[in-house]
Order: structure tokens, then C-alpha cells, then sequence
């Protein structure tokens, strides 16, 4: 299987995440739901690949950036 996906930052949210026990681990978190991307499966045929099936994602959900571990 290879997958190939991606967002462009531009279309992301910068979000100020906050838990609900007043903790702020996630920082410079970005999230969006408008990614999009292909799966491709493959079959293994003898010494090489046979490709199976193509399918195209829309509307992926993605998230980037940085936790800070309060046990560090």
C-alpha cells in the first residue's frame, strides 16, 4: 500500500487547545478537515508489484504540531 496525502497550511487553523483539566500540552497546533490524498493497494505477483486498486480521499482530517510532555 502506498498513501500519499496532504493539506496546505494556508487552508489549516491555528487552534489554542486548552484540556479540560486546564493543561496546554498541545502548542502551534494547526488543524483542518480538507485534505486530500490517494491510496494505492498492490498485489505481490511473483517478484513485482500488481497494482489492485486506486482510491482517492477527499475531505481528510489533519493536525500538525508540537506536544509538550509534562513528564520531561
Amino acid at each position: 500500500m502506498i498513501s500519499i496525502f496532504r493539506m496546505y497550511k494556508k487552508d489549516m487553523l491555528f487552534v489554542n487547545y486548552e484540556a479540560p483539566d486546564g493543561s496546554k500540552n498541545h502548542n502551534r497546533l494547526w488543524n483542518g478537515g480538507n485534505g486530500t490524498g490517494i491510496i494505492k493497494l498492490y498485489d505481490k505477483k511473483g517478484e513485482g508489484l500488481e497494482l489492485v486498486d486506486e482510491i482517492e480521499a477527499t475531505h481528510i482530517g489533519c493536525e500538525y504540531g508540537e506536544y509538550d510532555d509534562p513528564h520531561e
